[in-house]
């Protein structure tokens, strides 16, 4: 009986030795859902990135400022 629980001791402990630690990694933010029309009207950001619209534009935006830095609209049209 102590063998077995000195085995399965040694089991847990290589299990959590393998595991990835999470709090060591990098946290991606996460992709937020935004019900907008597939309609294309780009618009240019501050980000000098082309969106396909005000709404996907405004998502991104919001999805930003969550992390602490600000963006905005450069203009209507391609980048």
């Amino acid at each position: 009986m102590k063998f077995l629980s000195i085995l399965l001791a040694l089991c847990l402990f290589v299990a959590l030795a393998i595991s990835p630690a999470r709090s060591d990694e990098v946290q991606k933010p996460e992709k937020a859902f935004c019900p907008c029309p597939r309609n294309y009207e780009p618009v240019c950001g501050t980000d000098l990135r082309t969106y396909p619209n005000r709404c996907e534009f405004d998502c991104v935006r919001r999805s930003v400022e969550r992390q602490g830095r600000s963006m905005g609209l450069l203009r209507s049209g391609t980048c």
